[in-house]
């Protein structure tokens, strides 16, 4: 099956946020006494869970609440406006070949709307994607395939037509379940579970080696 649809998620993958974010966070909870261990951090990574998020309030010794959270991330910034974001090695150019082959191109993260358009605003990449799906668009977020399956329906495209560049184990599965073939980039900060992808990158150069082979389903076909 030729691939005609390329999705890729954003923290992790198209910009090396993952450890800032979760320096930031750390900083906003240190405010309430609570420090995140290693396990809090692998955990966020990739979604945008309420249920995680209320749990590590609930360590604090004195009540907390997710807006108190909220309005004390807004004081000490956050990755999308404050830190130097740059889009990871290669990326930028490997989405102009694939635009310039035909493909159509997808953003579809967990990250909100408002900061995912900063970022690609202050990385100006803006115009490399044919869609954007963010994590308020959606009811369910990663492992959910709600974001994929809302992506495709947008461009049109057939699952098994699709390839997903993602890095966390989550937004494998979250793209697995939606029907997508899946590359696991492994160029991010934190190294994470992807034995449920189709094929591992290391970098964006290796995928422009390859790019014809993937264009032809030869490499990646559907599970």
């Amino acid at each position: 099956m030729e691939t005609e649809f390329v999705l890729f998620d954003f923290d992790g993958v198209i910009a090396n946020t993952e450890e800032s974010n979760a320096a930031y966070l750390e900083k906003a909870l240190s405010a309430f006494g609570i420090q995140l261990t290693d396990d809090d951090r692998k955990a966020l990574i990739g979604t945008n869970d309420k249920t995680r998020i209320e749990s590590l309030l609930s360590r604090s010794l004195v009540k907390v609440t997710a807006e108190d959270l909220a309005g004390k991330r807004r004081q000490v910034g956050n990755t999308y406006e404050n830190s130097c974001i740059r889009p990871m090695p290669g990326v930028v150019s490997l989405i102009q070949e694939i635009r310039g082959r035909g493909m159509k191109t997808g953003l579809v993260t967990s990250t909100s709307t408002r900061l995912i358009m900063i970022a690609l605003n202050r990385m100006r990449m803006t115009a490399l994607f044919d869609v954007v799906i963010c994590g308020d668009m959606c009811a369910n977020h990663k492992p959910d395939p709600e974001c994929y399956k809302k992506a495709m329906d947008y461009l049109g495209a057939e699952p098994c037509k699709c390839i997903v560049f993602e890095d966390s184990a989550v937004g494998i599965h979250a793209a697995r379940l939606a029907g997508a073939r899946v590359a696991a980039y492994r160029g991010s900060g934190i190294q994470q579970d992807v034995s449920e992808a189709d094929l591992i990158v290391d970098s964006y150069d290796e995928c422009k080696d390859m790019l014809d082979d993937i264009m032809q389903g030869r490499i990646m076909p559907c599970k």
